[in-house]
């Protein structure tokens, strides 16, 4: 009981001592604290978002009414379209440019002749069996195949699409559309041309080929006559 009374009345060291425990304790819960704060929780799972789906343009099939509208934009009142025709007209791509085109089986109008042989036409004339771009003109019995290329995501039905070809002696039977990708993997032979789109695979002249756009041009290929250009041919061919 003597120690307990001295200690109890010596305050002044006890109440230091004590003084230091409280204060060391709350250094060190204040240090913890601190520690835990520093410490970086882990990044939650993040699952790859899966890749965007790309949609591909959907291919309206063509109405007589705006076939009817597209001739009309480019050959005014000159020509009008073969309902006769078997098809009459049909799409693709036929200049490889991904933007949809129309073919049209045309004739000429009655009394038109003269519009449609004009100085400067909105269209380029051709024949694709000619090798030369000879003076060409549209006579009033032809069977014509206009070409209407398609402008961007409107196509052939775009206000702006007014860049066809009319072809001349080029509207055949058993008319079919086949992607260029088609038409290579079919040819067993090395001799196919440079095409750049779609061909219009028909029979036309008793034999059976393709209307094919390249260089600027519509070109008939036949497999059992084709020979390819050579190099010699194009630079001393012209």
């Amino acid at each position: 009981m003597a120690i307990f009374k001295d200690f109890r009345g010596f305050k002044g060291p006890i109440y230091t001592l004590g003084f230091l425990l409280i204060t060391s304790g709350l250094l060190v819960i204040g240090c913890s604290k601190r520690s835990a704060a520093l410490v970086e929780s882990a990044p939650a799972y993040q699952p790859t978002p899966p890749p965007a789906q790309i949609s591909l343009p959907k291919v309206v099939a063509p109405k007589l009414p705006e076939v009817q509208e597209a001739v009309k934009r480019v050959f005014k009142d000159g020509a009008f379209v073969d309902e006769n025709a078997r098809p009459s007209f049909f799409t693709g791509d036929f200049n490889g440019d991904a933007s949809q085109d129309i073919a049209v089986v045309l004739k000429v109008a009655p009394g038109k002749l003269s519009q449609m042989n004009e100085e400067y036409p909105a269209w380029l004339l051709r024949d694709p069996f000619a090798k030369e771009r000879a003076q060409l003109s549209v006579e009033e019995s032809d069977l014509l195949l206009a070409i209407i290329h398609g402008v961007g995501d409107n196509d052939w039905r775009d206000s702006q699409a007014t860049q066809t070809y009319l072809l001349k002696n080029a509207v055949g039977n058993n008319v079919t559309v086949q992607t260029s990708e088609e038409f290579i993997k079919s040819r067993t032979s090395r001799r196919v041309p440079p095409v750049q789109g779609d061909l219009i695979a028909e029979n036309l002249r008793g034999t059976s080929g393709y209307l094919y756009y390249t260089t600027g041009n519509y070109l008939w290929y036949d497999p059992k006559t084709f020979k390819p250009i050579t190099t010699a041919q194009m630079i001393h061919g012209r």
